[in-house]
């Protein structure tokens, strides 16, 4: 789960997703998905980052 908090600082500091997927060794298509799901919760970036790691994974 901590990768999801470093993929939200990245984002949130708008790097790009080629970027983003690159730093992870994962598809741009997958950083998509997981901003996808991260947009559908409707929390702020910052809420995100605050919430306990297990209760964020619950919520993905």
């Amino acid at each position: 789960m901590r990768q999801i908090k470093q993929l939200i600082r990245l984002h949130r500091e708008d790097y790009p997703i080629k970027t983003i997927a690159r730093h992870f060794s994962i598809s741009k298509n997958t950083v998509k998905s997981y901003l996808k799901k991260l947009t559908d919760l409707n929390l702020s970036l910052e809420r995100m980052l605050e919430l306990e790691d297990p209760v964020l994974e619950r919520m993905l």
